[in-house]
């Protein structure tokens, strides 16, 4: 079983659990305001503090590069669940014909009842044309009816690091 691990902290400090793991394929994200390390593996995680979700399906093969969204779906009943996974299939077909889309992949919560759609894109742009899509459309309607005050349902954007300033 294939598990996706997300921590976060400074870049600085993510860079150093980045040199002490070299070989882990452990990916540096950020955005204007955060940097993510996202690590897949089927062993445990080397962070001291993750999210974990435990990886349902991935289609396509990641680049290293581009513009990275992380949609976090919470569910607020348990019969919501295969509505969602059906809805998920539905789309999931649609976006391997998607121009722009380097791999998609479903994670769920090892603690709450909440799903992670990862997707990997070329740049941001193709991924601002998915979201004009009547297939994102019923994700974010489902996303807005499931936010509650245990969890809420959101979409977190990065990019990959253009530069290596900080690596020492």
């Amino acid at each position: 079983m294939e598990y996706i691990y997300i921590t976060s902290g400074t870049e600085h400090y993510l860079r150093q659990i980045l040199a002490e793991h070299p070989g882990e394929g452990i990916m540096l994200l950020q955005n204007y305001e955060h940097s993510i390390l996202l690590h897949e593996t089927s062993g445990a995680s080397v962070f001291k503090e993750e999210n974990t979700y435990r990886k349902l399906q991935s289609s396509g093969k990641m680049k290293g590069y581009g513009f990275v969204t992380l949609e976090y779906i919470m569910m607020q009943r348990d019969e919501e669940v295969p509505i969602f996974l059906q809805n998920y299939e539905q789309m999931v077909r649609q976006l391997h014909e998607t121009p722009g889309l380097q791999c998609v992949q479903l994670g769920q919560s090892l603690t709450q009842n909440k799903f992670l759609v990862l997707a990997f894109w070329d740049s941001e742009m193709y991924y601002q044309a998915f979201k004009a899509t009547p297939y994102h459309a019923r994700i974010v309607a489902m996303m807005e009816k499931n936010n509650t005050q245990i969890g809420f349902s959101h979409i977190d954007t990065y990019h990959f690091p253009e530069f290596d300033h900080d690596a020492r």
